[in-house]
């Protein structure tokens, strides 16, 4: 017997608007109260463009609500196409529809820069893969196994203590049975896997099983490498909410160094942010930005910390006012 998902009521209400929306142009009164839920908060926007997503990826709207959740299927010829504006959805480029392959071996979901994509699971469970995100899905009668490729996603499981619900990440395996956590192979970030647990326990151990498991709560994270193993850290809920900013399309920096701020924003966009000195690509910058608006984000520290803006193509170069004409190129990647 399959559990339920522990919902998040923002993705549920998003949800059933899109629902709406398709089954026929919203009345005036509907079409404004919409527009408040939209203004209210601003993890709205972010939720109903997400359903919007989902939807023309699946072709069903229920595919987007938990009381009908139907396994994430590949739809064959058109997708249907939905009689509401695409506009306000479309503002979250980074949102897209993903790439979804099937083998016997499993469900291979794939995300290419700049997208992000919310994947129904045929138990309830849902995954959000990051931008270059890739994972397998393979179901049995007695677990359901998840292997993250590479990149981040955040994995919303239903609870079911007799199928658990394992994500292997090289050679680190997480062990759940109904909670809310990420899993992350983003190098610049980590330096190894990373598991951030938002709700519920995990269990984190060695995928060989060589080490014991190690027990995860909500509101901690695991950093695992071969370095050091499997170590600890407890996370502010603020702190986690920044962590998991990406779902959102935005980006959050907490004292991060400019040069690895600009390696991320590289992960979301083909504009490239160029630093050719070591000084100021080691100066630490505080904030949240649009993961889809390098520019934005290089005018704005520029501002912040006394730096220059030289726009070239594809390249954006961050100097100091005295090198701003100098030009000592020097990739990040």
């Amino acid at each position: 017997m399959h559990g339920t998902v522990d919902t998040n009521p923002i993705d549920d209400q998003a949800a059933q608007w899109v629902a709406r929306e398709d089954r026929g142009a919203l009345a005036p009164d509907e079409v404004a109260e919409r527009d408040r839920w939209l203004a209210a908060d601003r993890r709205h926007f972010g939720a109903y463009a997400r359903a919007h997503a989902v939807y023309a990826r699946t072709g069903r709207a229920r595919a987007l609500g938990s009381a009908d959740r139907v396994p994430h299927t590949r739809v064959q010829g058109p997708r249907p196409r939905l009689q509401w504006a695409m506009g306000l959805a479309a503002t979250l480029c980074l949102l897209a529809l993903g790439v979804h392959e099937h083998s016997d071996a499993g469900d291979y979901h794939v995300t290419h820069k700049g997208e992000i994509l919310r994947v129904p699971l045929a138990d309830g469970s849902a995954v959000t893969l990051d931008s270059g995100a890739a994972v397998r899905v393979h179901y049995t009668d007695a677990r359901r196994e998840i292997t993250l490729l590479r990149g981040e996603a955040l994995f919303d499981v239903a609870k079911n203590r007799a199928r658990p619900f394992v994500v292997t990440a090289r050679d680190t395996a997480v062990t759940a049975v109904g909670t809310s956590f990420s899993v992350s192979l983003n190098e610049q970030r980590t330096h190894g896997v990373e598991v951030l647990v938002r709700e519920g326990i995990v269990d984190v151990a060695t995928a060989s099983g060589a080490v014991a498991p190690t027990r995860l709560l909500a509101n901690h994270r695991a950093l695992a490498n071969r370095s050091h193993g499997i170590r600890i850290e407890t996370v502010g809920h603020d702190d986690l909410d920044q962590q998991l900013a990406w779902r959102e399309g935005m980006l959050s920096f907490n004292g991060d160094t400019l040069s690895v701020a600009a390696a991320q924003f590289l992960r979301y966009s083909d504009v490239r942010i160029m630093i050719d000195d070591p000084l100021v690509g080691s100066r630490r910058i505080v904030g949240l930005y649009s993961a889809n608006d390098p520019l934005g984000f290089a005018r704005s520290v520029a501002l912040s910390l006394g730096l220059e803006v030289d726009q070239q193509g594809n390249d954006v170069w961050l100097r100091t006012p005295h090198n701003a004409f100098h030009s000592a190129p020097r990739s990040l990647q």
